[in-house]
């Protein structure tokens, strides 16, 4: 069978160019508007790649600073204290506190049985705690760090741990009364704790936290910023080696004496400042609540005694000045015994019967009848004016809380036999921070200071004006008295001498009064005030012993805790008077203190001198230059010299009105 083969179709044929349905422009138009579309779609996207990940989109930021990052906040926290070497004296430790939302608690009994393993205390008292309707209780504060470990191990339900500032102080009782504590919030309850508590208070400072991916808490990257002005912490002018010495030996004091408390203070007397202060019985800030109440206080500003034979010096010093009398102005003392009416007025000892004693063995022997005979040589105008002028009635101004002050009496009060009592120190009441400030005077070349407790202290010109009280001449015709109070046959201050270096003071041995009782003879407040060395002052110390057993004089209490005090004192703060390289003989060879070149006092002629330029000398340094000629001296500030007036090279006499003006800066 064959097939039959049928003829192809033939193709068509292509159009040719320049047909109706063939236009190459037309391809070509439409490749290029395709081609561009391409390139402005990658182009736009290049730019906003650009725009996202490279230029800064304060809209984008706000977003990822929010999705990705979360604020912290410290918690509130307390700058430290230190002493003037820069020693730890009160720092803020991190302690971790337990706290409950009881409404978390699954079971109840459990976690307090557990709380009672772990924190002690039996599992009703806990239970107690956690059975509240308040949403949130302390379980309990700063504890222990493997108490907080054991808590957070076990996962107790509703029960959490939170970091807190714990105030420490790591010398314990040192200084406690200055430094004072704070309750566990960290606010200030007494001392410079108190009195610096908005400047030493710093609150939680806020910093940023990064979040991971899942939103949580990241630290990588974190940048915590702690916003302290500049600042590390609050100086004061203890000295921690002295402090420590002080109360040494306070501690040793009450076991020798039987003191009800004893208390003692060593001070620069040309700048006022506090290189140890302290008391027994004392408390310890890190345990407060073991000690009661009255520990607390500082007796050096809060507590009033009289002065007893301390206050002769100032009543002898105005004598002095005042042109009353003189070093060697007899005085009646009466054979030991006067009269007031029925009132009488005898010495401290029965067989002390003076007859006429010049002024200074007054001082010397601390006569009381002598006493009474320079008061009302003053007069009562005189003697309440010694005492405004001397600071004892008004506070001192020191930077520390709880000062107290006896305001001047009323005229009422000042009867004949009032006078009398005030001139041997019955009668009127001080603390024992003025009457150390009183003396300052004598040892500085007659200014008196303000008492400072802090290293840099911003507050006016004003309270820190010096004022001088005293001429150079009857400062020091009152440093020979008080020589021969230590260094004389008789003297009351004997046992206060130091080998080798000159020691000037007071003994005051006063009956304590009693409200309806009148004064206790079997009560009695010590109390031993001086300088030394005595020819170049560094140091004022002052010692007090309230109600000693017997002996209770002051000579025999308060002279030897003076002269222990005032030996250490001088050897930790290096003041010790330097030996000359030819001296050998420990024994016999003479102390001379050790000067720092200063400029020289040129006298043009006799009363004349030529100011010296004084810039950037301290305090010290320039008063001891012009104290010595010029008397009429306006001191203001603190730190070194910046402004003096007259200038140097001027030509002044004892009389020319100088004004020295003090900066820390200089």
């Amino acid at each position: 069978m064959s097939r039959k083969i049928l003829p192809s179709a033939p193709y068509p044929e292509p159009p040719k160019s320049g047909g109706e349905n063939f236009n190459p422009q037309w391809i070509r138009f439409r490749l290029g508007f395709v081609y561009m579309l391409v390139v402005f779609y990658f182009a736009f996207i290049a730019f906003r790649l650009v725009q996202l990940q490279v230029l800064v989109n304060p809209e984008l930021e706000s977003l990822a600073q929010k999705q990705f990052q979360k604020v912290g906040t410290t918690s509130p926290h307390r700058l430290a204290i230190y002493d003037r070497n820069r020693e730890e004296l009160a720092v803020s430790l991190s302690a971790s506190s337990i706290f409950a939302r009881p409404r978390l608690v699954r079971s109840k009994f459990k976690v307090a049985t557990a709380l009672a393993d772990i924190l002690g205390g039996n599992t009703q008292k806990w239970l107690k705690r956690l059975d509240t309707s308040k949403p949130f209780v302390w379980i309990q504060r700063q504890v222990d760090e493997d108490k907080a470990h054991e808590i957070s191990r076990r996962r107790l339900s509703g029960i959490f741990i939170e970091t807190e500032n714990k105030r420490m102080y790591p010398n314990g009782p040192l200084a406690a009364p200055v430094l004072g504590f704070t309750d566990i919030d960290g606010n200030g309850i007494s001392g410079l704790e108190l009195t610096l508590n908005e400047e030493l208070l710093r609150k939680g400072t806020q910093f940023p936290i990064a979040r991971d991916g899942k939103g949580k808490t990241s630290y990588l990257g974190s940048k915590y910023f702690r916003e302290d002005d500049g600042k590390t912490g609050v100086y004061v002018t203890l000295d921690r080696r002295l402090q420590h010495a002080l109360e040494e030996e306070l501690e040793r004091a009450q076991e020798e004496t039987g003191a009800k408390s004893v208390m003692a203070a060593v001070m620069d007397p040309f700048t006022g400042e506090i290189f140890a202060m302290g008391q027994r019985p004392g408390f310890d800030p890190n345990h407060s609540y073991d000690f009661p109440p009255e520990r607390f206080l500082n007796p050096f500003l809060s507590h009033l005694y009289e002065p007893g034979s301390t206050i002769k010096v100032l009543m002898a010093s105005e004598a002095i000045q005042q042109g009353v009398l003189h070093a060697h102005s007899l005085l009646d003392c009466e054979h030991g015994h006067m009269s007031f009416g029925k009132v009488k007025i005898g010495e401290a000892e029965s067989d002390h019967q003076y007859g006429l004693l010049p002024l200074d063995k007054v001082i010397q022997y601390s006569s009381n009848i002598g006493a009474v005979k320079v008061a009302q040589a003053l007069g009562t105008d005189r003697v309440r004016a010694t005492l405004d002028k001397f600071g004892l009635t008004q506070k001192t101004g020191i930077n520390l809380p709880g000062e107290v002050f006896l305001s001047p009496r009323a005229d009422s009060y000042w009867r004949p036999i009032f006078l009398a009592t005030v001139g041997f120190g019955q009668g009127i009441s001080v603390t024992p921070l003025q009457m150390m400030a009183a003396y300052a005077p004598f040892a500085n070349g007659g200014y008196l200071v303000r008492p400072r407790i802090l290293l840099r202290e911003n507050v006016s010109p004003e309270r820190l004006e010096v004022r001088r009280v005293l001429s150079p001449a009857t400062v020091q015709t009152m440093r020979q008295m008080l020589l021969q109070v230590t260094e004389g046959k008789g003297g009351t201050g004997e046992k206060a001498r130091i080998p080798n270096i000159r020691v000037a003071g007071k003994t005051g041995t006063a009956q304590k009064y009693e409200a309806g009782v009148g004064y206790n003879s079997q009560k009695y407040f010590s109390s031993f005030i001086g300088f030394l060395p005595a020819n170049q002052p560094e140091l004022l110390v002052a010692v007090f012993v309230d109600e000693p057993g017997k002996p209770y004089y002051a000579s025999q209490v308060a002279a030897p805790l003076f002269q222990r005090v005032a030996e250490r004192a001088l050897q930790i703060l290096d003041r010790l008077p330097k030996r000359s390289i030819a001296q050998t003989d420990a024994n016999t060879a003479p102390m001379i203190p050790a000067q720092t070149p200063l400029p020289n006092m040129e006298e043009t002629s006799v009363g004349k001198w030529k100011m010296p330029n004084l810039t950037g000398l301290g305090l010290r340094e320039a008063l001891r230059l012009i104290g010595k000629e010029l008397e009429n001296v306006s001191v203001s500030g603190n730190g070194y010299l910046q402004l003096q007036t007259p200038a140097p090279g001027a030509v002044v006499d004892s009389r020319t009105p100088v004004v020295l003006q003090f900066s820390p800066s200089g």
